[in-house]
């Protein structure tokens, strides 16, 4: 164990050479495939400590309770002075000469097998960090960040705050004290704006990491509105289309929200990820996402896990771990929304008026539409979430405003209003007889906004001018 300790150690001090050599310029400069071979060590080390590992440490990764027997099933090795060499790896990218797209490779990999070895403190900062390598790394590497953020980060940092853990709804005094903030929960709206700004044009890779948040957090809506009313001119409009998409109800008339359901509906979406299987033959999406190191490693010991499989073969796999908890270690992955319904979705649905007023993400309830989000109308989403059940769901509602000066979501609302005054296209208006010159306060913006939206009018940022 104190050779490997040693010899862990050594190699970082190799890395952090490596650094100071591309500070300094000293000829020969490393290349971006030294500096990934380098890396390679580091990540298939992990890998092979990680599948010796007994217990089930990225199932205790979603609890922040189970953080401290999590690290006491590891051996003693520098995982934070790795943590701390990664990342100053992030300063000094644009220095490596040539073969950038290995490093970036061999960096994700390494990243994603150091994550089950950190302190809760260090993992919740990686969303954010990973999210800023989209402005550094190939366009080639922008599928691969984005799954390390929905598949490898994202579900094991954000949680939903707005419930409880126990599934029970309590006083909301008392559950003010349970909501459980966090870094990366925080930096949500960073993460959105920096793959809106960086990934232009995809509107396949906005609606992934877009639906990711959604299924972990409720309160996405205003991290939208934020980007839409403070963010970076080419993350604005991409926020403010997907915000008028999956909240259809914010365009107020039935030809608007057509206009933008139609442009989206039928765009390519995302795909989820498919079965790690290498017997599947089906080559089938995945269902499921396996938290069980050791069948990850077992079909991929070279892939960090978590890994993912097709309904055939997770089947398969729980009937030959010949385990009756087995089942416990697999949950459902949503998949893509294809097309926003104005309906509800639920099969058994009686209501009189089947108008759809929100979204559900958990997996209870998305096992009934096909492993996709479900929409509900009013009478079906108070069924399902009650006191008896559905309480910790994720659930997205009709977004509503309150007129108050302290409300945040308020002034993001504003905010979000005075952008459109602001990207709208301006006309003078018809010259008068008036004996006043004209100046610039005589026009008004039209009642439009930005392209794309099919937003026609706009009185309230109108009015506020």
């Amino acid at each position: 164990m104190g050779t490997r300790a040693a010899a862990f150690t050594a190699k970082i001090k190799n890395l952090q050479e490596v650094q100071m050599r591309l500070l300094q310029n000293s000829v020969p400069l490393p290349q971006g495939h030294e500096i990934a071979n380098s890396l390679k060590y580091f990540s298939t080390t992990l890998l092979g400590v990680l599948k010796d590992v007994p217990g089930q440490p990225l199932i205790m990764m979603k609890s922040r309770e189970n953080d401290a027997e999590r690290l006491a099933l590891f051996p003693s090795l520098d995982y934070k002075g790795l943590y701390s060499t990664l990342l100053n790896f992030l300063d000094i990218v644009s220095l490596i000469p040539n073969g950038l797209y290995d490093f970036g490779k061999a960096f994700i990999t390494t990243l994603c097998s150091l994550v089950p070895f950190l302190e809760r403190e260090l993992i919740d900062t990686l969303p954010y960090l990973v999210s800023s390598t989209l402005s550094t790394f190939p366009v080639s590497l922008v599928e691969d960040v984005l799954d390390v953020l929905c598949w490898h980060l994202l579900p094991f940092t954000v949680s939903n705050m707005n419930h409880p853990i126990d599934n029970c709804v309590l006083p909301e005094e008392a559950s003010e004290f349970l909501k459980r903030n966090n870094y990366a929960a925080n930096s949500s709206s960073a993460i959105l704006m920096m793959v809106f700004q960086f990934v232009k044009d995809n509107s396949a890779i906005h609606r992934k990491i877009t639906e990711c948040l959604m299924g972990l957090k409720e309160d996405i809506a205003k991290d939208m509105l934020c980007v839409t009313a403070h963010g970076t001119p080419s993350a604005r409009a991409p926020a403010a289309n997907l915000l008028f998409y999956y909240w259809p109800t914010l365009n107020p008339t039935l030809l608007d929200r057509k206009n933008v359901l139609s442009k989206f509906n039928s765009s390519p979406t995302w795909s989820p990820p498919r079965c790690c299987n290498p017997e599947c033959n089906t080559g089938k999406d995945a269902v499921k996402i396996c938290l069980d190191h050791t069948v990850a490693l077992l079909h991929r010991p070279d892939v960090p896990p978590p890994s993912f499989y097709c309904n055939k073969c997770y089947l398969l796999l729980v009937r030959k771990s010949n385990s009756a908890k087995a089942h416990e270690f697999f949950e459902d992955i949503n998949h893509p929304v294809t097309d926003v319904d104005m309906n509800c979705e639920n099969k058994n649905c009686r209501s009189a008026d089947k108008t759809a007023i929100g979204w559900c993400f958990a997996k209870e309830c998305t096992t009934y539409n096909a492993n996709k989000p479900m929409r509900l109308c009013s009478q079906c989403n108070k069924i399902r979430h009650n006191t008896r059940r559905g309480a910790d769901h994720v659930v997205h509602l009709a977004i509503q405003v309150k007129n108050r000066v302290n409300n945040p979501r308020g002034r993001g609302f504003t905010g979000f209003l005075f952008c459109f005054s602001r990207h709208g296209r301006w006309r003078p208006r018809l010259r008068t007889t008036s004996s006043r010159p004209s100046s610039a306060c005589s026009r008004r913006p039209c009642h439009s906004g930005p392209a794309g939206l099919g937003i026609t009018r706009n009185p309230i940022a109108e009015r506020s001018r």
